[in-house]
């Protein structure tokens, strides 16, 4: 029969105290296997070594939790053992045992320890325990060490650690008995509750969440979802009393046993009160303008696509109206932007007194603001008579004095509107362009007044459209020229000329500048087509000074070209590449020019009139007529707007206005042109002026000359 390693070791001890007879040895032998069965039957490992280290006897389940197989004269030199789980810290297991023999202790020395087998693997735990053996004269006859597996525990702790952190966490969790009893309640779920541990543990998850909680779903929802697939999890609102709510997620799990039997709830409360208001603070940017308040064009376009098809199915009618206020800018430029946004609050506030809560109120961006109107009118005329009627309602409400920053300002609004559905096909997007179609021409009718969208709008946007395209292709050079038109003293003689601009279009043929001067403006082109009118006008005049000596020329700035910060040195550099005279120039301007950014235009005025160049004011008395820039402004010329001119000698209105004008002229010693003079009565009429302005009076118009290619009029007023 095969011996275990222990019975040879003993049977070998035991040869070396033969006894005397076979009753002694039979004992003896009786005792040894005893004591090897007790060993060898022990679930942890032992190891006993002799005094020197040598190992005496090592059971096979201490070799399997070592997993050392080998001779055990090579015990020490095969184990690798650490200190702790990130195994940076060596453990000597011989060191440890030679400590303990030199101090022999009633009772043995543990220590815990990691034991790596493999790399691949994770670090045994295991736990030595080890005692000196000692004789009746405390001589040390054996060590004893004696090695416990602590994966088990390990684990139980490592999961005990981390059950105690989430507990701990700022979530609030809690855990419950098998009935389903709030046990274990960590400090946040309290804090959160309300509810102390010993509230709790008389209350079921149940009636807890019927006490505080207000579900999305139902709590047989909830239930069901525990029994089905173990787990819930869903946003509530939490109610700790009657004065607070908060938001939050809710998960639960259920703990079964592998029978299915519940052992426990597991459930966390995280707070998402902050997410909740950053959500709601995005989607309010998302819907609505951060200014005033009202929806934004995404919102308006949501609404307008719903009521368009409830119209569409119910065969009714409502109104897009579009409002503008008109010369927003000019209050930016002149009282800053913080007015300017008081004005556009202060107009929302109005529109919501003066509309219904269910007619939405929009704002697009800058001073634009759509009313999507809900009527159910039953026709399409019934719309348009109440869109008047509630559009002419709004224009008293808005034109009314604003008190901005203790200035009273005054204002009005152009509407365009648009009543709707006009056919089967059109979107929201574009009833609102046919709304924005309808305040463009309200504006070019004169601002302050309601305009209605027809079909014939969109042919003109079509026009104007067409118009862009070509002005982005035009070759200047080629396809725009200067006409000149003269200017005469009372005497009828030529004094001076004005340069303006036309454009031969390859198809269309000659296109008016009332026409593509405001859509080059808008689209920017005019800085092109301003550049090249300077530097022909320079180059006619010193032509035509220095041949038949004409002494002035004028010329329209406009005012995006003005306002462009490089417009004197662009100046300047023209001036030097053509060699034209300063004192050969008249640069037209609008009062709008001086309105907007004065200081700065102060400036650039000052420095042209130091090089020289001279300014008249066009159109005098169409825009803000303000005389203070007079006391500041470089200012020679005045023109009065032929608009004045048309009715004279007819209208006395027209009439008292021109001689405020000539007075004011009188007064600031500056020169006056009449534009637009086509009858003989109109040119009498200024001859019979005031003797005093006579020869500071300019007339300009058909009954001389329409404007003539630079042939044409040299060929006129100068071979003649």
């Amino acid at each position: 029969m095969r011996q275990s390693p222990l019975k040879r070791h003993y049977m070998q001890d035991s040869e070396q105290n033969i006894p005397n007879s076979d009753n002694d040895l039979s004992h003896l032998m009786q005792e040894r296997h005893l004591k090897d069965d007790i060993i060898e039957s022990i679930h942890d490992g032992v190891i006993v070594f002799n005094p020197d280290f040598s190992v005496q006897v090592i059971n096979p389940q201490a070799r399997a939790l070592l997993n050392f197989f080998n001779d055990p004269d090579h015990f020490f030199d095969d184990l690798t053992l650490f200190k702790n789980k990130k195994a940076t810290l060596t453990f000597k297991l011989k060191d440890w045992l030679q400590q303990i023999s030199r101090r022999v202790a009633k009772h043995p020395k543990e220590f815990f320890v990691w034991q790596r087998i493999d790399f691949d693997q994770p670090l045994k735990p295991l736990l030595f325990s080890a005692k000196p053996i000692v004789d009746e004269n405390h001589q040390i006859t054996s060590i004893l060490l004696m090695i416990y597996d602590r994966r088990l525990q390990a684990d139980a702790d490592e999961k005990k650690r981390i059950l105690n952190a989430a507990l701990n966490s700022f979530d609030g969790q809690f855990i419950t008995n098998d009935k389903g009893y709030i046990t274990q309640p960590n400090m946040a779920f309290s804090a959160y509750t309300g509810l102390m541990r010993e509230e709790l543990s008389s209350m079921s998850i149940l009636a807890w969440m019927q006490k505080q909680l207000t579900l999305k779903t139902t709590e047989e929802q909830v239930l069901r979802a525990l029994l089905e697939d173990g787990r819930w999890s869903g946003e509530v609102e939490v109610h700790p009393n009657a004065d607070t709510t908060f938001y939050a997620v809710l998960s639960l799990s259920m703990i079964t046993d592998n029978h299915r039997n519940i052992e426990c709830y597991v459930g966390t409360l995280q707070d998402i009160t902050d997410i909740k208001q950053a959500q709601a603070e995005v989607e309010y940017l998302a819907f609505y303008d951060e200014l005033t308040g009202l929806a934004n064009r995404r919102l308006l376009l949501e609404h307008l696509e719903h009521t368009l098809l409830h119209h569409m199915r119910h065969r009714t009618y409502s109104a897009l109206m579009f409002l503008d206020l008109d010369r927003f800018k000019n209050t930016n430029d002149t009282f800053g932007h913080t007015a300017g946004d008081e004005l556009l609050k202060t107009t929302a506030y109005r529109l919501k007194e003066h509309l219904r809560a269910e007619d939405t109120i929009a704002r697009l961006g800058g001073d634009e603001f759509v009313i999507l109107t809900h009527m159910d009118a039953p026709s399409l005329e019934l719309a348009t008579q109440h869109a008047l009627t509630l559009s002419n309602k709004i224009m008293d409400a808005l034109c009314e004095d604003y008190i901005i920053m203790d200035q009273t300002l005054k204002n009005s609004v152009s509407i365009g509107v648009c009543c709707f559905p006009l056919h089967q096909h059109e979107t929201p997007e574009e009833l609102i362009g046919f709304a924005d179609m309808a305040m463009y021409e309200s504006k070019k009718l004169g601002r302050n007044r309601v305009h209605f969208y027809d079909q014939t709008l969109s042919e003109s946007i079509q026009n104007r459209h067409a118009l862009e395209r070509s002005l982005n292709n035009a070759v200047i050079e080629e396809e725009f020229e200067l006409f000149f038109q003269p200017q005469f003293n009372l005497n009828e003689e030529l004094v001076s000329a004005e340069a303006l601009i036309r454009w031969k279009h390859p198809t269309l043929g000659l296109i008016s500048p009332s026409e593509f001067i405001p859509i080059a403006e808008d689209g920017r082109q005019i800085l092109k087509i301003g550049q090249y009118v300077i530097r022909e006008s320079f180059l006619k005049a010193k032509e035509w000074h220095e041949k038949y000596g004409l002494k002035n020329l004028s010329i329209n700035i406009s005012p995006i070209q003005f306002h462009e910060t490089s417009f004197v040195a662009g100046l300047r550099s023209l001036q030097e590449e053509t060699g034209v005279s300063p004192e050969l120039i008249t640069l037209e301007v609008t009062e709008g020019i001086l309105i907007s950014e004065m200081e700065l235009a102060l400036r650039k005025m000052a420095a042209l009139e130091e090089m020289g160049y001279k300014f008249s004011i066009d159109d005098f008395g169409t825009g803000y007529s303000s005389l203070s820039y007079f006391q500041k402004l470089p200012i020679r010329e005045l023109k009065i707007d032929k608009s004045f001119v048309f009715r004279i000698p007819a209208s006395q209105e027209d009439i008292a206005i021109i001689d405020t004008i000539l007075n004011l002229a009188k007064s600031k010693q500056l020169q006056i042109v009449a534009e637009g003079v086509e009858t003989r009565e109109q040119v009498d009429f200024f001859k019979n002026t005031q003797a005093s302005v006579r020869d500071k009076l300019l007339i300009q118009g058909f009954h001389f000359s329409k404007p003539l290619d630079a042939s044409a009029f040299e060929e006129r007023f100068f071979h003649a």
